[in-house]
């Protein structure tokens, strides 16, 4: 290699150290994965006055209050990217309600009460769990 050619190669190498990891963090900052229309903050806003519907699986138990859902997810999911939907009539994913993470408590604030609530991995496309509630 000459010393023009290494010269190049030194500035072209310092130039990409200093642009490729901008480019990634630009591109990651702009990203919209799984944003709901909704108001899907994981917030306790009021005080628990008593459930509407309540039901349960091995995976997860899921109650509803008046304005916001509550899920208990029992075991951490194997699954890197659990996304909670509602439900609709036909028994499909609906309006994203919030993510999982690991085993714990979550509070979901919604607008109207959910048939029921669908577990679902949006990287494998895959169904994890289902449940319904049953309405009078």
């Amino acid at each position: 290699m000459t010393s023009k050619l290494r010269r190049a190669h030194k500035y072209i190498w310092l130039l990409l150290i200093i642009i490729v990891p901008l480019i990634m963090v630009f591109s990651i900052k702009n990203l919209e994965f799984l944003v709901s229309k909704n108001n899907t903050i994981s917030s306790f806003n009021s005080l628990k006055k008593g459930s509407i519907n309540r039901s349960e699986n091995e995976i997860i138990k899921g109650t509803v209050f008046e304005n916001y859902v509550e899920i208990i997810l029992k075991s951490t999911l194997k699954n890197s990217s659990s996304v909670v939907y509602e439900m609709d009539e036909k028994g499909h994913k609906f309006n994203v309600i919030g993510q999982l993470t690991t085993a714990g408590i979550y509070n979901f604030n919604i607008n109207n009460l959910p048939k029921g609530i669908i577990i679902y991995d949006a990287i494998k496309h895959v169904e994890i769990t289902k449940i319904s509630f049953k309405w009078d």
